[in-house]
């Protein structure tokens, strides 16, 4: 089959032929249609995300039509039926059996990640990872809610954000035009903030009520603005930038949270100390969260939204065909007019 393997940083994936994968007796084999580029595999390119092997098949949002199904699966899922491949839990460890398997250690073992993905013709994956998409779904669309969806929605449930809040948002990209459409769903409202009027655009026919280039304007000083001085209840962060995280904390109200999705990967300073005005905000019961992945439960709550027709996947998506999947990682990484990249082998 064909596939994109990853060999050293900065170096362009190869794609070439590689031997097909076999499905074990549990194993169920997929016929990859689509495999979303996330940014960690762009920072897994240039070396800011160790690879495990070289040379590696990367790729971790696929979905895709079941090939082979293993002889002792049981499953109601058959041959021919379209899927996204979703990583979870084992199932059996402490986390899982508690209902926070996103926190299983099993999931940075999974496709894509520590060992050969689905930037190919095909994977194997366990049963348990395949979620039927609805007839009235696009298969793409299973492949943005194997990644990008599924986190944006654990991270708004992180917020719990409720009708008559305030949420404010850090990057209207994949994530966080995600977001977004999943918050109005909730009567939330919304304020998008970003750099590129082109995404800012989006982000209002998306629905966000306000819109804020960080350019221009203040955006902690224009949150205060348009929430009567009191700072928004919640922040997400989908950037990744210390500037923009310090920027989330400072724009919240007393009670607020920040939820850090965008995982800074520099070091840098949050000042606790009582009188300085970080340090203010953080003495107000003012919580600071991290978030991975996404639960199972979650999936499923988001498949029957898919099926609802309620969320845009179209708008803002790039897509690539395999051998052109180092163009679509240069898109991903500097385009303003995408902030989606789907990757079809």
């Amino acid at each position: 089959m064909k596939a994109a393997r990853f060999y050293k940083p900065d170096a362009p994936l190869k794609v070439e032929q590689v031997p097909e994968p076999k499905a074990g007796p549990n194993e169920v084999l997929v016929n990859i249609k689509a495999c979303g580029i996330c940014r960690g595999d762009v920072q897994r390119h240039h070396g800011q995300i160790k690879v495990p092997l070289s040379p590696m098949i990367l790729g971790h949002e696929p979905a895709g039509i079941i090939a082979e199904i293993g002889s002792d699966v049981d499953t109601e899922l058959k041959a021919g039926d379209p899927v996204a491949v979703v990583a979870v839990g084992c199932g059996q460890c402490y986390y899982c059996r508690t209902g926070r398997d996103n926190l299983c250690d099993a999931i940075p073992l999974g496709l894509g990640i520590a060992r050969d993905g689905c930037y190919a013709e095909y994977a194997v994956a366990s049963p348990r990872q395949l979620f039927k998409i609805p007839d009235n779904v696009p298969l793409e669309a299973g492949a943005i809610m194997a990644g990008p969806t599924g986190t944006a929605f654990h991270a708004i449930n992180m917020a719990e954000a409720i009708l008559g809040d305030t949420v404010v948002l850090f990057g209207a990209g994949c994530l966080g035009t995600q977001a977004l459409q999943l918050l109005k769903m909730k009567g939330i409202t919304t304020i998008m903030v970003d750099i590129a009027d082109g995404k800012l655009e989006i982000a209002r026919q998306f629905g966000a009520d306000h819109v804020i280039n960080s350019r221009r304007e203040n955006p902690v000083a224009k949150v205060k603005e348009l929430t009567d001085g009191y700072g928004a209840y919640a922040a997400i962060e989908f950037i990744g930038l210390p500037q923009t995280l310090l920027q989330a904390i400072d724009c919240l109200r007393k009670g607020g949270r920040v939820i850090d999705v965008g995982s800074v990967t520099e070091p840098f300073e949050i000042s606790l100390a009582p009188f300085t005005d970080r340090g203010l905000a953080l003495t107000k019961e003012v919580s600071l969260m991290t978030i991975t992945h996404f639960k199972i439960s979650e999936a499923q709550t988001l498949m029957r939204i898919l099926a609802a027709g309620k969320l845009d996947f179209e708008t803002g998506t790039a897509h690539v065909a395999l051998d052109e999947i180092n163009r679509g990682l240069q898109i991903k990484e500097t385009s303003q007019e995408y902030f989606r990249v789907l990757v079809h082998p």
